[in-house]
């Protein structure tokens, strides 16, 4: 019976995941469509892997925060919306932002870091 007994807390674990995905999820949303660098950045992992458009570049919590400034200074949200997953348990989001010039395709993955919601990647095409 106790080798059933950690089998039997998986569900409850994945469940838990996808809550504290969720609140992550909203403020990433969030974040994209207000400009709000800050709310996107509380979540970000130590390093970063960051992809905007064909530049690719592994940066510090700090650097990734100004890379991310930078571009939300530079293209401002018309709209945001998030793009279905197939599995709510998956560790990636998927965001199309809109700007006045043109439409982006913006990748998170999530990453579990001291029991924590982390973004370890973040792309931009």
């Amino acid at each position: 019976m106790m080798l059933f007994k950690p089998l039997m807390m998986l569900p409850l674990a994945l469940f838990m995941l996808t809550d504290i995905l969720g609140n992550a999820e909203q403020d990433i949303y969030q974040g994209l469509k207000d400009g709000n660098v800050k709310k996107i950045a509380a979540y970000f992992a130590d390093n970063v892997s960051i992809t905007l458009r064909n530049e690719t570049g592994y940066y510090s919590k700090f650097q990734s925060e100004m890379v991310l400034k930078e571009f939300l200074r530079n293209y401002r949200a018309l709209d945001v919306k998030s793009v279905p997953v197939k599995n709510d348990k998956q560790n990636y989001r998927t965001y199309e932002f809109v700007t006045s010039s043109s439409t982006f395709r913006v990748f998170v993955r999530f990453d579990i870091e001291s029991d924590k919601i982390r973004i370890s990647e973040l792309r931009i095409e």
